[in-house]
């Protein structure tokens, strides 16, 4: 999966309920020219071991919109 460049403006567009369901709606957003970051990756702490809840989804903020599209899909039918 293809990540943003260190230096580049992110923000949060989707907070997954966990790690499985993140990474999901993050291989939509790579599928759809859109890439992305989860609050997972590269934290420190205890290297290897995912967040296991409350996984933020980040892309550049041009990409914001168009992403917040797509997650929609992902959403249980209802939600608004």
């Amino acid at each position: 999966m293809k990540t943003p460049e260190p230096n580049e403006e992110l923000v949060t567009v989707y907070e997954a309920p966990n790690v499985v369901a993140a990474r999901i709606v993050a291989a939509d957003l790579n599928d759809n020219g859109i890439i992305c970051r989860l609050s997972d990756e590269n934290q420190g702490g205890f290297p290897g071991v995912p967040a296991l809840e409350g996984v933020e989804i980040m892309v550049r903020s041009e990409d914001a919109d168009r992403a917040r599209n797509i997650i929609k899909k992902h959403e249980p039918r209802g939600k608004k």
